[in-house]
């Protein structure tokens, strides 16, 4: 990952902050969206999720804000006297986050992340109360522990006193706003994931407000990705004058920010990303009037809908696999998997260690193996694990395709790369090629590029050139035996969650 060098850089340059949940990062990019000298000129700071069997799932309120200051003075340093100036600030955040400030923006919970489950009761009482698909066609969400109605509800059930003193509901990407800034908006594509948006007049819903007891003004003026702000707080432009003039831009979510990056702008592309979990992306031509069932729509920002869906599963499976079946090396278990036929092992499995996301989006499910006989073996369930991740995938696959182009391609990217024989068989799941799109920082390319395109220095809508590796071509009579092993699945699902 060279990129370029600060001398063949040009101005204007942007400051990327990608904010996950286990690190946060700062990256410089110039004019042209290339990303400058990221073995040297960089700042990460790993920040610490905080978890127990409850289901919880948050950081300490000002852990995140910290590690932005960290990473910032970090990349600053070992620019101080190279750069005079840099033009614009652009952030991404994990999303679906929460944090409730009293009236003088002070914290009083933690920071809430879309991985805490304890609201689960309460997604399943407003899923029992209210018609999800009305629910789902005006929000572009399901209702699901993931969004911010149950964990309202979890909050004011659990903790009303906490409740009732809370002035402000925020976003991360708010609550940076506010330390830095003195603004509190919150963009377009970070209250699309809220689960609280509606999706068509891109204002907060009022069904919602009245049934969680919100007052207007406890969530934040709804803005658009740009034009960005000049206002930086003084005590931060003594601080970074580098930064004293700076544009900063209101945060996004990750996941739009990486389509973006990957070169997944509009419906002749779908993003495929497999990391600890999985998910499939696409900006379709128009703002779809009906969502696909079990699909969401988000938004990159006011004028560029984002559709897709998420699965709890990926990686994490893979990995927990390896380590529970006390299986090889992954590289003689790559040998293995390539040398077995599909679906033979005449296993069906429910991949749902963490719950279900999309399609079906129940709190309640866990994993499930049907089939095991005196035969199995421990590599026949391993691959039995792929595949019903990939089998996942190819119920949102289903769902999406539509809204595509007819020569769309899948730009495939995370770890799962590393493993040739998984992305053949999602390949033939799919019966669709992938391509790995190896660009190295998607989503940090992807908040810089927005950023430039708001300042008129690029057009988002030329299609990109991000680096692309090898296609995966799908095995036509391997796809055929993956559509029974989906319909084995789904029977299987039906039979243990209805």
């Amino acid at each position: 990952m060279p990129g370029i060098s600060l001398t063949q850089a040009k101005p204007p340059f942007i400051l990327a902050i990608d904010i996950g949940t286990s690190s946060v990062r700062a990256l410089l990019y110039d004019a042209s969206c290339r990303i400058i000298e990221p073995e040297t000129y960089f700042g990460r700071a790993q920040v610490a999720l905080q978890t127990d069997v409850t289901g919880m799932a948050v950081f300490e309120p000002l852990a995140v804000p910290k590690a932005v200051v960290d990473v910032v003075d970090s990349l600053l340093a070992k620019l101080q006297g190279k750069v005079d100036k840099i033009h614009a600030v652009a952030i991404d955040t994990f999303v679906s986050s929460m944090i409730g400030l009293d009236k003088n923006f002070a914290p009083l919970t933690p920071l809430y992340t879309y991985a805490d489950t304890r609201c689960t009761k309460d997604a399943q009482y407003l899923r029992k109360n209210y018609n999800e698909s009305d629910i789902h066609d005006r929000n572009g969400c399901m209702i699901h522990s993931s969004y911010l109605p149950a964990r309202l509800r979890w909050e004011k059930r659990s903790n009303p006193d906490r409740f009732n003193a809370v002035s402000h509901w925020w976003s991360l990407g708010s609550f940076l706003s506010q330390q830095f800034l003195g603004c509190s908006d919150v963009s377009v594509s970070t209250a699309s994931w809220t689960g609280l948006l509606d999706r068509k007049k891109l204002q907060w819903d009022q069904i919602w407000m009245q049934e969680l007891d919100l007052k207007k003004g406890q969530l934040p003026h709804i803005s658009d990705f740009g034009p960005g702000l000049p206002n930086l707080k003084s005590e931060w432009k003594k601080r970074w004058p580098t930064l004293a003039s700076a544009l900063w831009f209101l945060a996004i979510g990750d996941g739009a920010a990486a389509n973006v990056g990957s070169g997944c702008t509009n419906d002749h592309n779908i993003a495929l990303t497999i990391g600890t979990t999985a998910a499939m992306r696409i900006v379709p031509s128009i703002i779809p009037e009906k969502i696909p069932l079990g699909l969401w729509n988000y938004r990159v920002d006011a004028k560029r809908p984002l559709v897709g869906g998420a699965l709890t599963e990926g990686g994490n499976v893979h990995e927990w696999l390896l380590k529970s079946l006390r299986l090889p090396e992954p590289s003689e278990c790559e040998k293995l998997l390539l040398q077995m036929k599909p679906a033979a092992h005449g296993l069906s499995m429910l991949p749902f260690f963490a719950g279900e996301r999309a399609p079906g989006w129940r709190d309640d499910a866990s994993a499930t193996l049907h089939g095991i006989r005196l035969n199995t073996k421990p590599i026949d369930i391993f691959q039995a694990g792929l595949e019903a991740v990939a089998l996942r995938l190819g119920q949102i696959y289903r769902r999406l395709s539509p809204l595509a182009h007819p020569d769309h391609r899948i730009l495939a990217s995370g770890g799962f790369l590393n493993s040739p024989a998984w992305a053949q068989i999602i390949a033939n799941v799919l019966g669709k090629p992938i391509t790995a799109c190896i660009e190295p920082e998607a989503t940090s390319r992807g908040i810089a590029w927005l950023a430039l395109e708001s300042m008129g220095e690029l057009d988002l809508s030329i299609p990109q050139a991000p680096e692309l590796g090898c296609t995966y071509e799908p095995n036509p009579d391997a796809h055929l035996v993956y559509q029974e092993a989906l319909l084995a699945q789904e029977d299987l699902y039906k039979k243990l969650l209805g």
